[in-house]
Parts: structure tokens; C-alpha cells; sequence
């Protein structure tokens, strides 16, 4: 053999060696690794034991403290059902000595009612022997005796109520008016509103001044637009960086202010056509601000709001005003015044509230072209027109005294609208013109013949007026009375209405010696 075949031979038999060395050492661990196993598993088998019996009798010790228990719930159950059973015994002979109680009251009663019975009969007997001698004496039958009896008591007793309701309207009459003036002025100090004057200017803020040159225009093309289709002021060089708009009719200054604002934000040259499509969205926007503002106030006030030319009419009073005074917030105030002083004498506090609310809405129509009545008139005209009661629409209407008022709620919207319009700031006048309003109204009453003295009261809303009675009588009262009114309107300016009392009065005393 040559050297390179032995060496095959060497390596195969060293490979057949190592097999069979291989197989000796698995079989061999395969033998230790099953003692081990068998060991764990003959010790798992004792801890399992263990633990069994461990169970098995804890589990004995329990059934054992609960049979206990059990045996001591039910010792327990036994004796309060034996407590129970002698309650109730005892419960049912209460019953039973109360059922006995019952039936000799019962036996009473009975003998009682009998005896009553007896009584009465005996009494009515008596009364008819009575009545019969008293006929007797009197020849007059019992129906006629009866009669009689009753006319007396019923004389005795309508004295008697005219006396106490004589008593009672006195003590009214004496207390009325302070239970009036503590009533307005718990209602007043509720009533927390700001006071509601405002300016018939607004001011639009501009960048610079070179805008105002763009707004203006060519020839001032522009604002000529804007003035003559608004009917307002427009200044430029007031104040820098301002442009003031003025004007009497206040929703077309807003559409202004709104077409002027618009025009500031413009980029580039403003020219007429751009000015018109400028107030042309500008009053599309107004619309649905005075009908948002209108719902707005109509939901505070608890009115109904699905009517949108309601809400756009009612909108209008907040560009309203009346001697500087905000209608809107006027109208709030007079709504909340009426329903307080409506809830305190018991009346309807929605008639109240939605009169109070609603007695200027004629003024958010009053400035249009074309429209001649006053206010009023047209608050009567257009509440009629959106369905309110007729309750509602005479306690709103009549507060200037167009008509006298029929009901309490009337009576109480015109004292609410005073409370609002006078109160101090809520109107825009100046002292020294308050001073020369009154002394015209009383010059003029005192310059007719026979006017010994005259008195503006109630802020200028009444002129009392006294004549002499040797030379005026009653007769002439009514004609001086309707002169004095009459030259009032045609020349002295004055808020509302002014009533005139034209006073005669005579007495003549003698004196008991």
C-alpha cells in the first residue's frame, strides 16, 4: 500500500472511532438527563403532596370556623325571632285594648248625639212657641217677624261697612302716597343700567393723513357722494388722523361710518363708483346688524323674535336717540321698570314688561320721509301691525296721554318712562336751557288776564295755573286752558308732552264764636 491509501484508512478509522465515541457520551447523558428528570419529578410529586395536605387542612379549618359561624348566626336569628314574636304579641294586645278604647267612644258618641238630638228638638220647640206668642203680641205672622228682624240686622250692617270702608279709604288716601314714593325708589335702586346719553359724532381712526386726501377724491367727489346719500356731516380736518361724521338720523350715520371704515382698508384710488358699491355694502351689513341688535333685545326682554321685520324695526331704536338719550337703552330701562313695579302691585308682569319695552317703537320710523304722526301713534300702528294684544298695545301707546289709560299696566308704563327720562343724566340738556324751558312755560300762562300765579312741575311736563275767581269762572276754563296749550306747541321746544291745568278755586269760612 502506498503511503497515501494508509493515510485514508488512518483518517476513516479515526472517523469511525469518533462516531462510536459520539454515540457513547449521548447515550450516556441521556441516561444522566433522565435520572434528573426522574428526579424532579419524584420531588415535584412530595411538593405536590405537601402542598395538598397543606390545603386539605386548611381547607378543613375553614369549613370548621364557618360551621361555627353559622351556628352562631343562627343562635343569634333564633333569639331575635323569639324578641320579635313578643313584640308582635305584645303589639296586638295594644291593638286590641285600643279596638275596645274605640268602641265604648263609639257608645258615647252615640249617646251623645242622642242627647243632642234631644236638645234641639227641645229648643226648636221653644223657639216656635216663641215665635207664636211674639206673633200674638204683635199680630204679625213668624215669616213677617223674621223679615223684620232681618231688615234691622241688614241696616245695622250696611252702616257699619260704610263706616269701615269710609275708614279704610282714608287710611288709603294717607298712605298712598308714601307707599308710592317707597315703591319707586326700591325700583330705582334695582335699577343699575349706566346712564345712556350719547353724541350725535363718531370718529373713524386712519393711518395717516394721506389717507383722508384718497377718501376725499377729486373735487371731494367722494364725500359729496356719501353726504348727499346719507344726509351727513363729513370733517376731515378736525382732529389728525380722524375723520368725524355727524348727523340727526343715526342709522344712516352708522351706514356712513361703516362706507367710510370700508373705504380706509381700500387699496389704491377710491373713485365714485367704488364710494356707491362701498355704501351699498355698507347698508346690507347695517340690515343685518339692526336685525341681530333687534333679536338680541327681544330675547333679553323675553319677546318673541321669529318676526325678522320686528327684530330690524326694534334694531333701529339703538340708532335713536331723544335729547341725547339712547331709545334702545331707554326702552330696556322702561321694560325692566314697568315689570318690578308691575310684580310689586300684582299685575301681569309679560304685559308689563312687553309694553314698557315696546311704548317708543314709533321712533325708529318717526324720522323717515313721508312720516307725519307722532311717535306714539306709530307704536300703536306697529304693534297692531305685529300682532301684540290690545292689552299691550294701549299700555304702550298712552303714555303721552293720546289717549286716557284704561288699565293699571297703562298706568304703569307712563310712571316708568317718567322714572327713565328723568333720572339725572339721561338726558342731554343743559341746565340753564331746563331753567329757561320752565320760565317760558310759566310767562306764558301768567301773561293771559286773570292768571294770578302758574307753576311748572314734574320737570316741565305739567303747568298748573291759578286764576282769579272775581274774575274768571268756570265756564272760561276750558277755553283758557286750550289757548295756553295751544300757544305752548307753536312756541316753546320741549321733550314729550306738557299738560296744563287751569285751577279756580273758592272758599269761604266763617268763624263759630
Amino acid at each position: 500500500m502506498d503511503q497515501i491509501t494508509i493515510n485514508i484508512l488512518t483518517i476513516l478509522g479515526g472517523m469511525a472511532l469518533g462516531g462510536v465515541i459520539s454515540g457513547i457520551l449521548i447515550k450516556k447523558k441521556k441516561i444522566i438527563n433522565i435520572k434528573k428528570a426522574k428526579e424532579t419529578a419524584e420531588k415535584q410529586e412530595e411538593e405536590a403532596k405537601s402542598e395538598a395536605e397543606k390545603i386539605k387542612k386548611e381547607t378543613s379549618q375553614y369549613v370548621q370556623r364557618r360551621r361555627e359561624t353559622i351556628k352562631q348566626e343562627r343562635k343569634i336569628k333564633e333569639e331575635r325571632f323569639v324578641k320579635l314574636e313578643e313584640l308582635l304579641k305584645n303589639k296586638e294586645k295594644t291593638l286590641q285594648k285600643k279596638e275596645e278604647k274605640r268602641k265604648e267612644d263609639r257608645l258615647k258618641t252615640a249617646a251623645l248625639e242622642e242627647e243632642t238630638q234631644g236638645v234641639w228638638g227641645e229648643i226648636k220647640k221653644r223657639d216656635t212657641e216663641i215665635i207664636e206668642k211674639l206673633a200674638e203680641k204683635t199680630k204679625k205672622s213668624p215669616k213677617e217677624l223674621k223679615e223684620d228682624v232681618l231688615r234691622k240686622h241688614e241696616a245695622e250692617l250696611k252702616t257699619e261697612n260704610k263706616e269701615k270702608i269710609m275708614k279704610t279709604e282714608e287710611s288709603l288716601k294717607e298712605n298712598a302716597e308714601k307707599n308710592a314714593k317707597r315703591m319707586i325708589i326700591g325700583v330705582i335702586q334695582r335699577l343699575c343700567s349706566p346712564t345712556s346719553v350719547e353724541t350725535r359724532v363718531v370718529a373713524v381712526k386712519v393711518k395717516n393723513d394721506r389717507v383722508k386726501g384718497k377718501i376725499v377724491g377729486e373735487r371731494a367727489e367722494n364725500v359729496k357722494t356719501i353726504e348727499d346719500a346719507l344726509d351727513v356731516d363729513i370733517v376731515f380736518n378736525d382732529m389728525p388722523n380722524t375723520i368725524s361724521i355727524s348727523g340727526f338720523a343715526l342709522v344712516k350715520r352708522r351706514i356712513a361710518q361703516k362706507a367710510i371704515e370700508k373705504l380706509v382698508r381700500m387699496k389704491g384710488d377710491i373713485k365714485k363708483e367704488t364710494t356707491k358699491r362701498a355704501i351699498e355694502e355698507a347698508e346690507k351689513e347695517i340690515d343685518k346688524e339692526l336685525y341681530k341688535v333687534g333679536r338680541d333685545a327681544l330675547k333679553k326682554m323675553g319677546i318673541k323674535e321669529d318676526d325678522k321685520d320686528l327684530c330690524r324695526t326694534v334694531g333701529r331704536l339703538q340708532y335713536r336717540t331723544s335729547y341725547g338719550q339712547n331709545i334702545m337703552k331707554h326702552a330696556m330701562e322702561v321694560g325692566w321698570v314697568s315689570l318690578m313695579l308691575g310684580s310689586e302691585l300684582g299685575l301681569d308682569p309679560k304685559t308689563c314688561a312687553i309694553s314698557g319695552f315696546l311704548h317708543d317703537l314709533g321712533k325708529a320710523i318717526d324720522q323717515e320721509e313721508g312720516v307725519k304722526d307722532t311717535h306714539d301713534v306709530l307704536t300703536k300702528e306697529l304693534m297692531e301691525k305685529f300682532g301684540f294684544s290690545e292689552e299691550e298695545v294701549h299700555a304702550a301707546w298712552t303714555h303721552h296721554d293720546a289717549e286716557k289709560q284704561e288699565t293699571a299696566e297703562a298706568l304703569i308704563v307712563k310712571a316708568a318712562d317718567a322714572v327713565s327720562a328723568s333720572r339725572p343724566g339721561a338726558r342731554q340738556e343743559s341746565f340753564d336751557k331746563y331753567i329757561e324751558r320752565i320760565k317760558a312755560l310759566e310767562e306764558t300762562a301768567t301773561s293771559y288776564e286773570g292768571v294770578k300765579n302758574a307753576f311748572a312741575i314734574s320737570a316741565g311736563r305739567e303747568l298748573r295755573v291759578l286764576v282769579d275767581t272775581e274774575k274768571i269762572n268756570d265756564g272760561e276754563l276750558e277755553n283758557i286752558a286750550e289757548k295756553m296749550a295751544e300757544q305752548i306747541e307753536n312756541e316753546i321746544t320741549y321733550p314729550g308732552q306738557i299738560k296744563v291745568n287751569v285751577i279756580r278755586r273758592t272758599r269761604h269760612t266763617e268763624v263759630a264764636k
